[in-house]
């Protein structure tokens, strides 16, 4: 039989050439590297044990395994898979994982480099303070079983939502326990510490004080394996692959006090730091654990948006009702809505009628009439009567769910100013290390016996934790605030640049207007009089707003039907093409006896044409969008500088702006020519925002500095929009440039706490003034005051 590998197939490593050393393993003969490995294989042969290699999962001693052992291949299990992921497109699919063990963004920045590396991800967004990462993949090159065991190879531990609160409760159990064990183990070797620190009193018998000694070394052992074991494991992580993250100096301060405290302990030259060591563990576990507390409670966006939803529902069983887990709701099930009750699950109104609280998901607090036919959103709350749904969506797909998954997009991508921040956190760890060692020769030449605890101080005093929670902390809170007065947030960039932008364009029609229209006239060019049916024919795959205005017609069939952004829509009806547009369009593809309709004030004109010939012009009618007179007001109030650039009329525009009070204005625009206009603006030093909707806002939205669009208007000027208003008021944008201004206001104050902090703490603990226990208290407290100072935001 031959030998396949040049490597011992016992332990893995390479096979010397002189070596001719085999063992026959499932009656194939291998190659053994030495004597040792081949009376090893033989031994688990000989006793029918040789399965040992079928379990070991091609995994040998010199190969990298997961740290806990644990296996995820369930994850590639077909029911599994489709359960945790979502489909993308491209024949790619998106996973959200909370990653366990990642304590700042410097931990994200190591994570996102190694996976970014990996075939497959396609792309990948973390956010360090809510610990969940996001990433599309795709499965025909990368394995959901892969992607988590090359997580836990990093040393963090992956869990997928369904896990998350179980495997969360557990961690939080555990680290109770650690700070119990660290608390009583302080409180027990300070109490031994006392005579210790008084030599006089063990002059008499220096036996007790060598007992007093190992007793305290027996408890700080516990505190140090047990307590401690989170910061030694992280800081090895993190070394081990070549990355400075925040545990760095706390495990080496922890590590240099316990060990050099125990080689004091048998040789009887100096003091012991037991009572140092875990008093700054038992600190630091403490302020870790309050700070998690403060941290995420209410700013884990989906736990939020879940807690909106109840735990169970009334499901319509043939002609009974059952009372069933939410979770268990699938698409298609009939669900009972009574009067009071919160909505499940999206769906669609079978029977029955009421008044519906959106509230807690648009931010308007004008109860919303709903009948047959309509849609209602999971959190909304039915104030009257009571209603059966059939669910159109599953638990994970629900409105609220896309709301969370936007959420956590947005909150983690990283805006420009928290890259810098990141990379300064980075160099700072490496400064602290090196400003331990020049403090410790110094302190070694002059005053060798202060040494030890000085050195402690500063690792511990000048880690920069706060510096790197100052940024993600502040701008998670302000997402979560705006998400409360119906605003999403897609981009957190536009936090920083909304206060700071000038110019602000605004798009007409389905913005400053309602995007319900209704058609006003009709001026009739020729005799058919199917022409409303038509044109909602027609309408039927735009979603533009002036497509509303022929929604309540019969429409007939239309082939081969297409919108052509900022012009038109076309279909063939009856063999015949018929166009539907503006004026300009249909000049241009030579319709024949067009001439301009007369138009009212504030009338929006758009003409029908069959092949070459005009047939209609249909005068549609809005009103204002609510809360736009006001918002234009305050803009101005503001000092902003306002312009409306739409595709409408000039005319139409004209009227418009003069009753917004507007005095900046232009109309016939295409999409084309609204960007030069945002491109002129922005090529003169100057921010602009564009709040737009509808097909056509797409690229415009995507050029401006902050785009803003509403969620009634196309998904393409959604994805292409910083900020999406829930609701159908404009008024939340002046909130969402308030809370935009106390978020960067937050951040500026953390920041410079964090800097002030790590400033004025350095040489203080680098001259011997600051204690290791007053340096552990002194770090946790800073960060706790940057999550506090971050959640300020989040009142009212």
């Amino acid at each position: 039989m031959s030998i396949t590998t040049s490597h011992c197939f016992h332990c893995g490593e390479p096979v010397p050439d002189n070596c001719r050393l085999t063992a026959t393993i499932d009656g194939v003969e291998q190659p053994m590297c030495c004597i040792g490995c081949q009376a090893v294989a033989r031994f688990l042969a000989d006793e029918s044990h040789d399965d040992f290699y079928q379990y070991r999962d091609g995994k040998r001693p010199g190969v990298q395994v997961d740290s806990d052992g644990q296996s995820w291949s369930h994850l590639d299990e077909p029911a599994v898979f489709d359960r945790l992921t979502q489909e993308t497109g491209n024949n790619l699919r998106q996973v959200t994982i909370k990653i366990e063990g990642m304590y700042c963004s410097a931990c994200g920045w190591l994570i996102q480099k190694v996976l970014l590396d990996l075939p497959g991800v396609e792309d990948l967004h973390i956010n360090s303070v809510t610990q969940n990462m996001r990433v599309e993949f795709d499965p025909s090159q990368l394995s959901l079983s892969e992607l988590f065991s090359q997580i836990t190879r990093l040393g963090y531990r992956p869990m997928y939502q369904q896990d998350t609160a179980h495997q969360a409760d557990i961690a939080r159990k555990k680290q109770l326990r650690q700070i119990a064990v660290a608390g009583f183990g302080m409180m027990f070797i300070m109490t031994l510490a006392v005579p210790l620190y008084n030599p006089e009193s063990m002059a008499q018998d220096p036996d007790i004080g060598q007992f007093f000694r190992l007793i305290s070394l027996l408890i700080a052992t516990v505190v140090y394996f047990y307590a401690g074991q989170s910061f030694v494991r992280n800081a090895w992580r993190d070394i081990t692959n070549r990355h400075l993250g925040m545990d760095v100096p706390v495990a080496l301060s922890i590590s240099i006090a316990y060990f050099v405290s125990v080689y004091i302990s048998f040789t009887d030259h100096g003091h012991v730091y037991f009572d140092s060591m875990a008093m700054f563990i038992f600190f630091l576990l403490l302020g870790r654990f309050v700070e998690s507390a403060v941290k995420h409670k209410g700013m884990d966006v989906r736990s939020a948006l879940n807690a909106l939803i109840p735990v169970s529902a009334l499901r319509i069983a043939k002609d009974r009702t059952e009372q069933i887990p939410v979770d268990q709701v699938k698409k298609g099930d009939w669900l009972l809505i009574k009067s009071q009750q919160v909505v499940p699950c999206d769906g669609e109104i079978k029977q029955g009628q009421g008044r519906f609280d959106e509230s807690l998901l648009t931010g308007e607090s004008t109860p919303v009439k709903k009948t047959k036919g309509d849609t209602v959103y999971a959190g909304s709350r039915l104030l009257n009567e009571e209603v059966i749904i059939e669910t159109t969506v599953n638990n994970q797909n629900t409105f609220l769910a896309k709301l969370a998954d936007l959420m956590e997009l947005a909150q983690s991508k990283k805006p420009k100013t928290l890259q810098t921040v990141d990379r300064i956190a980075g160099y700072f760890v490496a400064v602290v290390l090196l400003l331990a060692v020049v403090t410790g020769f110094w302190y070694l030449q002059h005053q060798p016996e202060l040494v030890l605890p000085v050195v402690l101080s500063v690792l511990i005093a000048t880690c920069p934790c706060a510096l790197s929670l100052a940024t993600p902390t502040a701008l998670t809170a302000g997402g979560i605030k705006l998400l409360q007065q119906g605003v999403l947030v897609n981009n957190t960039e536009a936090l920083q640049q909304l206060p700071r932008s000038q110019y602000w364009f605004f798009d007409k029609t389905g913005t400053l207007t309602e995007d319900q229209l209704v058609v006003a006239a009709i001026h009739r060019y020729g005799q058919n009089d199917q022409l409303e049916d038509i044109a909602s024919g027609l309408q039927r795959i735009s979603n533009h707003p002036l497509a509303s205005a022929f929604r309540q017609h019969q429409s007939v069939a239309v082939d081969d039907a297409q919108e052509l952004t900022g012009r038109g829509v076309q279909g063939t009806v009856s063999g015949r093409l018929w166009r539907m547009g503006s004026f300009e369009w249909l000049q241009s593809v030579g319709v024949k006896n067009l001439k301009p309709a007369p138009v009212e004030s504030g009338q929006t004109v758009v003409y029908i044409a069959c092949e070459t010939t005009v047939e209609a012009a249909f005068a549609l009618a809005a009103k204002p969008r609510q809360g736009a007179q006001v918002l234009i007001q305050w803009l101005k109030s503001q000092h902003r500088e306002l312009a409306i650039i739409s595709g409408d009329q000039a005319d139409t525009v004209s009227a418009w702006a003069a009753q917004l009070g507007i005095e900046k204005h232009q109309g016939n625009m295409q999409a084309q020519d609204k960007i030069k206009a945002i491109e002129q603006v922005q090529q003169q030093g100057n921010q602009c925002v564009m709040v737009g909707d509808g097909v056509n806002d797409a690229p415009v939205l995507s050029q401006a500095d902050v785009s803003i669009s509403l969620k009634q208007g196309a998904h393409l000027a959604h994805s292409a929009s910083d900020l999406i208003i829930l609701g159908r008021s404009l008024a939340p944008i002046e909130q969402a440039v308030n809370t935009a201004k106390k978020s960067q206001r937050i951040i500026k104050q953390n920041l410079f706490w964090a800097l002030l902090y790590n400033g004025s703490v350095t040489p203080v603990a680098m001259m011997g003034l600051l204690a290791p226990w007053m340096a552990a208290i002194g770090m946790s407290l800073s960060s706790l005051l940057v999550v506090l100072n971050s959640r300020r935001i989040m009142r009212n």
